[in-house]
């Protein structure tokens, strides 16, 4: 630590968002004085979330089509951080500085952000020989976002004590609310193919008419394949624009069923969001988050990624329950969702300072 006792953090980051800013809110309550850079790639593509990056007290926001490497390493030096946090291996400008910093002299503790689910492909095998040999000095610990990660970062070749858990989480002091149910579905995300709301829309309208005319389904969000999803909008499918996080905590509030039909999703903030607010949940078994905030038939049911008539299935079986059976849910997924909060990440990227003697 610097003579005024605090503790240093710097982030490579990919591309901002709100859970994001709900972390760095939580890392400034630790009582620990931190003194925080972020470092975020701010070039968008049509497909790119659209949230607005909020400015925070003693955190300093850089644009990284602002720095090239040599502007990363001067970063690294000025700073001199405890502990230096990389969101993946995406970026090799990010690595380049880490690895010059170290050779140079200097000391930080580096952790790498993995959500990606072990799959055992060849790509992933043949990645894991590439990681060992030209990745693994430069990460001293791994970060993941749940089970389906954690046995990923172990063919690494990191002991249980260099892997810590609760990257992600939901920024709670905004979505830490339960809310009374209404009958309706309700997806938010990405308008984007590996999102799966051809297949939402397809299990929808397979639904039986007296379904659909007591449960409307409302789409959130924005991206590429935005106009294709509107033409297909009718009388109970309402197509709503990206909201920044209060607006959707607002729109969220008047409850309903969410949907996550994802084809992949390696985890998945959104469900998390859900969970908190207290929404019965249908996800595809490709979402990573299922593992930590559903129990099927508990709080929500699981469908194959994929099959639109299993998810036809699950849409009907939460809508035969009665409003006590719906209500009961509701109750169960507010609480599993307070499995991890913004705190929790936090003070889990703080604990690498003291797992490192270890």
């Amino acid at each position: 630590m610097n003579k005024e006792g605090k503790i240093r953090v710097v982030i490579f980051y990919s591309v901002m968002a709100h859970y994001v800013t709900g972390v760095l809110k939580a890392l400034k309550k630790c009582g620990k004085g931190l003194d925080i850079d972020v470092v975020f790639w701010d070039k968008r593509s049509p497909n790119s979330n659209l949230y607005k990056v909020e400015e925070l007290e003693s955190v300093r926001c850089h644009a990284r089509s602002l720095l090239d490497n040599k502007a990363l390493l001067d970063l690294l030096h000025t700073r001199n951080p405890h502990i230096t946090y990389i969101s993946g291996w995406m970026d090799k400008g990010y690595l380049q500085a880490i690895k010059r910093y170290r050779s140079e002299g200097g000391r930080t503790q580096v952790v790498c952000g993995i959500d990606d689910q072990w799959k055992g492909t060849l790509r992933q095998r043949l990645g894991q020989i590439y990681f060992r040999f030209f990745y693994r000095k430069i990460f001293d610990f791994m970060w993941v976002s749940g089970k389906p990660q954690y046995h990923y970062a172990q063919r690494f070749g990191y002991d249980h004590e260099r892997i810590i858990s609760n990257m992600l989480s939901a920024d709670t002091s905004v979505f830490d609310q339960k809310h009374f149910f209404s009958r309706r579905f309700i997806f938010v995300g990405r308008f984007v193919p590996v999102k799966g709301l051809d297949l939402l829309l397809d299990a929808y309208l397979s639904l039986p008419a007296e379904t659909r005319s007591e449960w409307p389904l409302i789409l959130i969000g924005d991206g590429g394949i935005k106009h294709d999803i509107e033409k297909r909008a009718s009388e109970r499918i309402t197509v709503k624009p990206f909201m920044q996080p209060d607006a959707l905590r607002e729109e969220l509030m008047h409850g309903g069923v969410a949907c996550i039909p994802s084809h992949e999703e390696q985890w998945g903030v959104a469900i998390h969001e859900m969970a908190l607010l207290g929404y019965p949940l249908i996800i595809s078994s490709a979402c990573g988050a299922a593992t930590e905030f559903l129990i099927t038939g508990y709080n929500g049911f699981l469908f194959r990624k994929g099959d639109a008539g299993s998810l036809r299935d699950a849409m009907m079986r939460i809508a035969s329950l009665s409003m006590e059976e719906l209500e009961t849910f509701t109750l169960r997924s507010h609480m599993l969702g307070q499995r991890i909060t913004s705190e929790h990440t936090a003070y889990s990227l703080l604990s690498v300072l003291d797992l490192a003697r270890i």
